[in-house]
């Protein structure tokens, strides 16, 4: 059955394989050893061409045997995509590299859908990289339309290259370390095994994905990726229950494909059942489902005794192995230690008492799980902890969001709590509707807010929150959660106690103060959620995710960068607001802001989504005066001069040109019908030239105004025109 399927492949494919130059996989991956040690000296950032294949951009004909079966790789039935691994069957050193195809119907049509681990196969595809932004992009072939060939079919896929962790990266790259990229890059893409390392930490993720990092004896530490069907807990996962070893697990090995990411520098995606080996330590799970509730009283007072509790189970493959014995360790007001022994509430979890407290005190808690002479600690108490406070009196939303640890995490995370506030956006900012330029839903959110101070805001989620409205004073009840770096409330029941209130005022922020931090990061952490303001701010990159372009016939994030010179920050479009910075977009009426337009304030609330904290601008009435301001490379002007603007009448836009033939300060101003100054288009510093300021009126009432240049002792003013 194999010899005929080969014979009948062999003959379907060979007609394409000489239309593009044919290079080995040694070929499209190498880089000179001189390069990676230059890399290596410099660090991770900025340093992209440096790792870049000559062949980059370059659609070729390739060899390879097949290492993973593109049935296992992610979620290729919903998806659509189709994703495998191939590997020189010389060498894993330079040989290994990822092969994507968009499309799962043409994949299967093209007679991808009939290989399997082991074929050699010959296709031509379009090598480019994951990440085009990042040096630690990984390379990978997009098959072009045409047939692949099957060439040979061997018993088993190569066996693993032996790789040590310190060949990859010295420490740990997400507090210090360095990435190693001599020797390791050679190996990217590539099935590896790395042998006799321990699990460091571990974290799941809302949408089911296990993050976990191994180390060997000296703290060397890579992450693993959950790209296979066989280690995810995810919607493609074969079982959904599946969980990684815990920390402190001593594994005898574990293979797959090595990667690279930002976040942990190298990555290894075991990939077969079988990848990982190795005596597993208990799972001790603290939050979540079937350990609800966690604690006995989301907001302890001063007499009670607090019940916490934990899931703690075996995880070593061995049917055999039980939990021998479990302990809760406790610190007040970050005290020594005390410890105490858990008894089974049922067969699998486990609860301990902490004795009541004085009001204020500060209480931080942790477990350990012994099973045949391993032992488990979680969480681990070098970056985190459980923990609550002691507090008699009212409650506030501070109380819910505040955290003394890096990861963000609230202490009454699966905790009913009750908080009242003020509703700071709604459903008519954020809401309930699918996006017509992309046909995707967007997510309708509430925000309220209990003073204009850090810690003062959260996000609500559920129908019952979808009736309030922004001005609505309102306590609510429900269920305290960690999705995706945000906490939230999921609402169980909302009373509505006055309408019509005053919103709390946006802080002012520096964009710097919350851009391009890591989740839980303090100085922006505290700002989650909150009615944000940036001020005089640039719009630096309109295009900041190559992946998803606004070149590209797609369409793009339609986020965008700004920066009051403290620092870029993200903007996102969620909201109602009918500006963008996607071209495309002008066929829905949008007014498109391109890179360089300068914007007088920009407000909404400040949100984290994937890794990045965001400003997420409600409605129009968020964005200040927004100007672009652009110099033509016309010849210096001999004269200062202000010309008419154009067009004019406008709706809701118009362009003003003028020359000042001095390097100077230049003001430009423009005033209502009583005189009133209603917004400053230009005020700074300019080189002689020539300049065009886009004026936005959007937000201005029908009638007469007046644009006034100061530049020197030059004045000069006109009248212009805005009908709606």
């Amino acid at each position: 059955m194999r010899k005929s399927l080969l014979i009948l492949l062999l003959g379907a494919g060979l007609a394409f394989a000489q239309t593009y130059p044919e290079h080995s996989l040694y070929d499209l991956n190498y880089i000179s050893m001189d390069s990676l040690r230059i890399a290596d000296s410099l660090g991770v950032l900025g340093r992209s061409g440096l790792t870049d294949s000559q062949y980059l951009g370059d659609t070729v004909t390739v060899t390879g045997v097949v290492i993973t079966a593109p049935t296992i790789v992610g979620n290729v039935k919903v998806s659509g995509n189709w994703s495998f691994y191939i590997q020189s069957a010389d060498s894993a050193e330079w040989g290994g590299m990822n092969v994507f195809y968009y499309d799962s119907t043409a994949a299967i049509a093209a007679g991808y859908g009939a290989i399997d681990t082991g074929y050699v196969i010959q296709f031509s595809g379009w090598l480019q990289k994951y990440s085009s932004t990042s040096i630690m992009g990984n390379f990978e072939l997009t098959p072009i339309p045409g047939d692949v060939s099957i060439i040979g079919i061997n018993s088993s896929r190569p066996a693993p290259a032996e790789v040590k962790i310190s060949d990859l990266v010295q420490g740990d790259l997400r507090s210090g370390g360095k990435m190693k990229f001599y020797p390791g890059t050679k190996y990217k893409g590539a099935y590896v095994i790395i042998r006799n390392v321990t699990v460091k930490d571990r974290v799941k993720s809302s949408s089911g994905q296990w993050s976990w990092t191994v180390q060997d004896a000296q703290g060397n530490t890579i992450g693993t990726y959950d790209i296979s069907q066989y280690f995810s807990a995810r919607s493609y996962g074969v079982d959904p229950n599946w969980e990684p070893p815990p920390p402190g697990s001593k594994l005898d090995y574990v293979r797959g494909i090595l990667m690279a990411y930002s976040t942990y520098g190298y990555e290894i995606a075991p990939m077969y059942p079988g990848d990982i080996k190795g005596d597993y330590t208990p799972s001790i799970t603290a939050t979540g489902a079937g350990v609800a509730p966690r604690r006995s009283a989301a907001f302890p007072g001063p007499s009670s005794q607090v019940t916490v509790r934990a899931l703690i189970k075996p995880t070593n493959p061995n049917p055999s192995i039980v939990i021998d014995s479990a302990f809760a360790h406790y610190s007040v007001d970050n005290g020594s230690y005390v410890r105490v022994k858990m008894t089974a509430d049922t067969s699998n979890t486990y609860i301990a008492t902490i004795p009541a407290k004085p009001a204020g005190s500060f209480v931080k808690y942790f477990f350990e799980a012994w099973s045949d002479s391993l032992v488990s600690l979680s969480p681990d108490t070098s970056s985190t902890a459980l923990f609550y406070y002691v507090k008699s009196g009212a409650y506030t939303i501070k109380d819910v969001q505040y955290t003394p640890f890096k990861d963000g995490n609230s202490g009454v995370a699966d905790l009913p709590v009750t908080v009242n506030g003020i509703v700071q956006a709604d459903t008519s900012d954020f809401p309930v509707e699918l996006d017509h330029r992309n046909n995707t839903p967007k997510t309708p959110r509430v925000f309220i807010q209990d003073a204009a101070m850090p810690w003062s805001g959260i996000m609500l989620y559920d129908s019952l929150a979808y009736a309030l409205h922004r001005g609505d004073s309102v306590s609510v009840t429900g269920t305290v959660s960690e999705y995706s770096g945000m906490t939230e409330i999921t609402v169980t029941s909302a009373t509505k106690i006055q309408s019509g209130k005053q919103t709390y005022a946006p802080v002012k922020l520096k964009t710097g103060t919350v851009g391009g931090k890591a989740s839980g990061d303090s100085t922006a952490e505290q700002w989650e959620s909150v009615l944000a303001r940036f001020d005089t701010v640039t719009i630096t990159n309109n295009d900041p995710d190559p992946s998803y372009s606004i070149t590209s016939t797609n369409g793009s994030f339609r986020e965008y960068m700004v920066n009051d010179g403290s620092g870029d920050c993200r903007v996102d479009d969620d909201g109602s607001n009918t500006y963008s910075v996607d071209p495309h977009d002008t066929a829905w009426g949008f007014t498109i802001l391109p890179q360089g337009t300068d914007i007088e304030s920009l407000t909404g609330i400040l949100e984290y989504t994937y890794g990045n904290y965001k400003l997420y601008p409600r409605t129009n009435a968020d964005f200040g005066t927004i100007t672009g301001i652009k110099r033509e490379p016309s010849p210096l002007p001999k004269m200062y001069s202000l010309e008419q603007n154009y067009p004019n009448p406008f709706n809701p836009a118009t362009t003003i040109r003028y020359s000042v033939p001095n390097a100077g300060v230049v003001s430009l101003k423009v005033y209502n019908i009583l005189g009133q100054e209603v917004a400053t288009l230009v005020s700074q510093r300019q080189s002689a030239g020539t300049y065009t300021v886009t004026f936005q009126a959007g937000r201005y009432a029908s009638g007469v105004y007046f644009y006034r240049l100061t530049a020197g002792s030059f004045n000069s003013v006109k009248k212009m025109l805005l009908l709606k």
